[in-house]
């Protein structure tokens, strides 16, 4: 009797260590994503195709939950929860290695076990080695404008290096005959991201600008009220009709969508975005080039950035196991070769490059592009 007794204490045991290991990775998971917003929409709909029987809920452009699904792919995982922040790209590194909150969509704030960056921590003066990093895709970043709002700009269809590092600087100052437009009474008006978006450091490498960029926004009522925004800039606020031209009080905006609104507004106006944003807008040739995917992938259009996914290696934020199986699963999903060559999905829309199309390669934001064929 007793030398049967030894496997079935043995294997009662293995029944209750599996058991318990089930009941662990049963927990729910929670996993935040901060960082950029070029890719949300790609983000967002490959959260959809990981999970089943979630609820969305949506607070901004890019602020959005997937509460209560299951991992398709390991449902024995638990109750899953994705939340999104998507407010900036060099941001979303910082609160990550620092393990600042972002406000959600359900609740908040909350710190990220995940940032999405199309610039290397490198660029904005972070450690890297913090971090574990994979490459996902490559986002293109460019110039567009509203034809239908800019008609002296008809005749400006490309910009050279000299000549938007110069506008960058000098925008609300120039005419549209600067840039080879119609008009020398007139003025250009650039609209561009705030400090914490990859497709401000990733242009402004390109372009070797260093210094502080004169973007411009829209006036409305909350610039017009408030004291210290006209004690910067001499009243112009308070002096400017609502939807008026004023220089941006936070220096830049925090999306790409805040920056079309604008070009749908302000006349003679360049925006400057991610090629997610570039929608039925006229992007514009960069030295003789287009953002398009084979230009990137052959080497012609230069500005361009490889996006990425972060995660602390140690300490506070690390995310756990059960964070990593998601983590892996919404990559996977991401990456996916199928995913990543149909045309039509959010993907192909975004005007994204798959990383196995690219015939070049570069080591740090706006360094040499190398060749990967010689």
């Amino acid at each position: 009797m007793k030398s049967f007794q030894l496997p079935k204490l043995l294997s009662a045991g293995l029944v209750l260590a599996g058991l318990n290991l089930t009941n662990n990775l049963r927990a729910d998971v929670t996993l935040v994503v901060d960082g950029g917003n070029a890719s949300r929409n790609v983000l967002y709909d490959r959260a959809s195709n990981i999970l089943s029987g979630f609820t969305v809920v949506t607070l901004n452009a890019n602020t959005r939950s997937f509460i209560g699904g299951t991992l398709i792919s390991n449902p024995g995982l638990g109750t899953v929860n994705i939340h999104f922040a998507q407010n900036g790209a060099t941001l979303g590194l910082f609160n990550l290695r620092d393990q600042v909150g972002e406000v959600l969509a359900t609740n908040g704030p909350a710190a990220p076990q995940l940032t999405v960056s199309g610039a290397q921590p490198e660029t904005v003066g972070i450690d890297g080695s913090v971090f574990t990093s994979t490459r996902t895709l490559v986002v293109p970043f460019g110039f567009i404008k509203n034809p239908a709002k800019s008609p002296n700009l008809a005749n400006v269809t490309n910009l050279t290096q000299r000549q938007i590092a110069y506008l960058q600087g000098a925008s609300g100052t120039l005419p549209s005959a600067f840039l080879g437009g119609s008009a020398t009474n007139d003025i250009v008006y650039v609209v561009g991201r705030d400090t914490g978006a990859a497709v401000r450091q990733i242009i402004d490498a390109n372009i070797y600008f260093t210094a502080t960029p004169s973007f411009w926004t829209t006036n409305r009522l909350s610039y017009q009220t408030n004291a210290a925004y006209n004690a910067l800039y001499n009243n112009v606020y308070s002096n400017t009709v609502i939807g008026g031209p004023v220089p941006n009080p936070l220096g830049g905006h925090n999306s790409g969508a805040l920056v079309t609104a604008d070009l749908n507004q302000l006349g003679n106006a360049i925006g400057t975005v991610a090629s997610g944003d570039f929608g039925t807008f006229t992007t514009l040739s960069y030295e003789g080039f287009q953002p398009t995917k084979q230009n990137i992938s052959k080497g012609f259009y230069p500005i361009w950035g490889y996006e990425q996914w972060y995660y602390k290696n140690a300490g506070a934020g690390q995310p756990s196991p059960q964070q990593l199986i998601v983590i892996n699963a919404l990559r996977t999903a991401v990456t996916d070769y199928t995913y990543q060559h149909t045309v039509g999905n959010p993907f192909d829309t975004g005007k994204f490059v798959p990383l196995g199309d690219l015939e070049v390669e570069r080591a740090s934001d706006g360094g040499p592009i190398t060749s990967l064929l010689y």
